[in-house]
């Protein structure tokens, strides 16, 4: 009986140490920290409990499916597919080719055209069509892909960003997120300066790649100024009464009038045009009224109003008859040509508010046709690629055709080269204060009632003198917010 109860003590124990040792390993907590040879691919919408670390030198293992392009100092996960068809493009193992349009100065389709040869030379298996400046550009692809001519219509092509909302609601342009990855994205996203990244992304998809941007600036003829770049209004004014004598045929200023340009003197009061975040239109909102007032009180006075127009102002400023001008740097090749000495420089505070001018970011977009053959999409992904992240092909974009630079390791290199970039940098520091350029396709219903506006205060000040034209436009900015919003509505 003794060792049939010392039995049964045993076997009791015996459960409960088997019991006890499932407890404890079951109620282990998990480690908080890991250090894999190799990463490991997440589920989905968890987070790594090491991260992946990276630097500068390093670059991190892509996941499974992942291969890193290298296109100059960049570095981008890319899916495998797309690797080996950038592989077989080197060698020339496959043979595609793509639509490039553009529609530039002459000056830089020169420019791009040297570009697009360097991409063939190092790219031998796509061949890319470029002829320079298509006439009206938006229209013709527009057409191209409606006819479904895929042959001819650009598969790549280039504009400011505020074609992106019209040419991606209409289907006319491709999503890049439709066929690049997050990893993908995220990379491409550390390349770029934050406006410029952003300016081509439409509805949480990513659209277009950005090269470049371009804004209006204040530029001065030193030799008239005495070397004086103006910082302020009020010292801006001085040299423009300085200068203002008809009689002599010499005026203050310079200054194309028409919305996009004199959109500064309406941001400097708080004033906008369409905000798209708030789908809001504020044409005739207290800060744009004072704009509008404050061009036609202490601007217009004392410049050429006869003909405010690009060319008749612009030939004023190159031959001498007014010591600044307020343009962008699609002119600066044409008054190298006429003036020795300038500076570009933001335009000037009015009385400590800062005049914040449109920002256009160029982008490189691929269109629908593209994707009737994936060859023929990837070669144009490709393209654009390496269009904006080859550190060469930007430096060659400023060094010879003046263009601003989007790409954070351009902008690093422009500003530890500044002595031999001023009028860049000058354009790159008036940007610093710039506003986006709407990309809702709802700009296009604001631009043409606010230049109707904008030209009939016009006519009444050459007709019926400045106090008129001030008179006037808080009711001519209200007829135009009335016809905006009507037009929404449609």
């Amino acid at each position: 009986m003794q060792s049939t109860r010392i039995l049964v003590i045993a076997a009791i124990l015996v459960v409960l140490v088997i019991v006890a040792g499932y407890l404890l390993v079951t109620r282990q907590p998990t480690p908080t920290t890991t250090t894999p040879t190799t990463p490991t691919t997440p589920k989905q919408e968890t987070t790594p409990t090491t991260p992946i670390q990276t630097t500068p030198t390093q670059q991190a293992t892509p996941p499974a499916g992942l291969a890193t392009l290298e296109i100059g100092t960049s570095k981008i996960r890319v899916p495998m597919d797309f690797y080996d068809f950038v592989s077989k493009a080197k060698t020339g193992a496959v043979s595609v080719t793509i639509n490039f349009w553009t529609a530039m100065m002459p000056f830089e389709v020169a420019v791009v055209d040297k570009i697009v040869k360097q991409f063939m030379s190092e790219y031998p298996g796509v061949k890319v069509r470029y002829t320079g400046t298509v006439a009206n550009m938006k229209e013709a692809i527009k057409a191209g892909i409606v006819a479904g001519d895929v042959e001819n219509t650009a598969h790549v092509f280039t504009w400011a960003h505020d074609w992106t909302g019209e040419m991606a609601d209409g289907g006319f342009i491709v999503s890049l997120s439709k066929y690049l990855p997050r990893e993908t994205i995220e990379d491409l996203r550390r390349e770029y300066v934050a406006f410029a990244y952003t300016a081509g992304v439409y509805k949480l998809e990513l659209y277009g790649l950005p090269w470049a941007a371009e804004g209006i600036a204040l530029i001065c003829n030193l030799d008239l100024t005495g070397g004086v770049v103006p910082k302020t209004f009020s010292q801006l004014e001085d040299i423009m009464r300085k200068w203002y004598n008809p009689e002599r045929g010499t005026y203050g200023l310079a200054w194309q009038i028409d919305p996009y340009h004199v959109y500064p003197l309406v941001t400097a009061f708080g004033g906008y045009y369409y905000d798209e975040d708030r789908d809001a239109v504020g044409v005739n909102s207290d800060g744009t009224v004072e704009g509008f007032k404050f061009l036609f009180s202490r601007v217009m006075p004392y410049m050429f109003t006869k003909d405010l127009g690009h060319e008749a102002q612009l030939s004023l400023f190159e031959e001498g008859k007014a010591p600044c001008i307020v343009t962008g740097p699609w002119n600066i090749p044409r008054i190298k040509e006429r003036v020795a000495r300038i500076a570009v420089a933001p335009i000037p505070e009015i009385d400590g508010k800062t005049p914040k001018p449109f920002s256009g970011v160029k982008l490189l977009w691929v269109t629908q046709a593209a994707e009737a053959d994936k060859n023929r999409l990837y070669a144009s992904i490709l393209f654009a690629l390496w269009f904006t992240l080859n550190d060469d092909v930007i430096k060659t974009l400023m060094d010879e055709a003046g263009f601003i630079p989007v790409k954070v390791s351009m902008v690093d290199y422009l500003r530890a080269n500044a002595e031999k970039y001023p009028i860049i940098l000058g354009f790159s520091s008036s940007l610093a204060n710039s506003v986006p350029m709407p990309k809702s396709v709802k700009m296009a219903k604001v631009w043409g009632p606010v230049a109707e506006a904008l030209s009939s205060l016009i006519t009444i000040y050459n007709e019926r003198g400045r106090d008129e034209a001030v008179a006037s436009v808080k009711s001519l900015l209200d007829e135009a917010q009335s016809k905006i919003l009507e037009a929404f509505k449609r």
